[in-house]
C-alpha cells in the first residue's frame, strides 16, 4: 500500500500517462514514418501497455531503481 501511495502522491500517474504519450509519438514518428521498420502505428493505449510492461520487466531486473528504493522495497 505504501508503494501505491508514493506513486500517486509523487505524480507518478501523471508521469505514466505523459510518457505513454511520448512513447506513442516516438514509435509512430521514428519506427513507422522515418525508418519504416514497423508497418503498424500504435495508439495511445497500446503505448501505455508497452510502457507498463517495460516498467514491470526492468523494475523486476533491478534496472532503473536506485539502491535506496530497492532497500526500501525489500524492507516492506
Amino acid at each position: 500500500m505504501r508503494v501505491l501511495r508514493g506513486v500517486i502522491t509523487g505524480g507518478g500517474i501523471g508521469a505514466f500517462f505523459f510518457f505513454s504519450w511520448v512513447i506513442e509519438a516516438l514509435w509512430n514518428s521514428i519506427l513507422v514514418d522515418q525508418l519504416g521498420l514497423v508497418a503498424v502505428k500504435v495508439n495511445y493505449w497500446q503505448a501505455a501497455a508497452l510502457w507498463f510492461l517495460s516498467i514491470i520487466f526492468f523494475a523486476g531486473a533491478g534496472l532503473g531503481a536506485s539502491t535506496r528504493v530497492r532497500r526500501w522495497w525489500r524492507n516492506d
